[in-house]
């Protein structure tokens, strides 16, 4: 069953191919079951706010702010995080930048 911010991403119209929605959806699923704890709590927090904005909870300028101060949060703690670990915050921080910040908020 799709969660309430799955069913509101694959509403939108993205006639340009700005969102890979299936990436964003891969994205959370693999972070919210990663290996390190801060990692998987990011996820679930940005999972959250998700289904906000899906709901109506939060406006786009305050999940973009939250989208971006959990992009800063887990570049700073990657920063202290072992090789393996930095790897999985990494790729927390590409799929924020590059999924939700320069895709998904584009749309709506």
């Amino acid at each position: 069953m799709l969660s309430r911010w799955e069913d509101f991403v694959d509403g939108l119209r993205d006639d340009a191919g700005v969102l890979a929605k299936s990436e964003l959806k891969d994205l959370l699923a693999c972070a919210k079951t990663d290996s390190v704890t801060f990692v998987r709590d990011q996820a679930l927090e940005l999972e959250k706010h998700l289904n906000e904005l899906a709901a109506g909870a939060i406006t786009k300028d305050e999940f973009e702010v939250l989208a971006r101060d959990t992009k800063r949060l887990t570049e700073m703690e990657a920063l202290k995080m072992s090789v393996a670990a930095k790897a999985s915050a990494q790729r927390l921080v590409d799929g924020i930048g590059n999924l939700i910040i320069n895709g998904l908020l584009r749309l709506i």
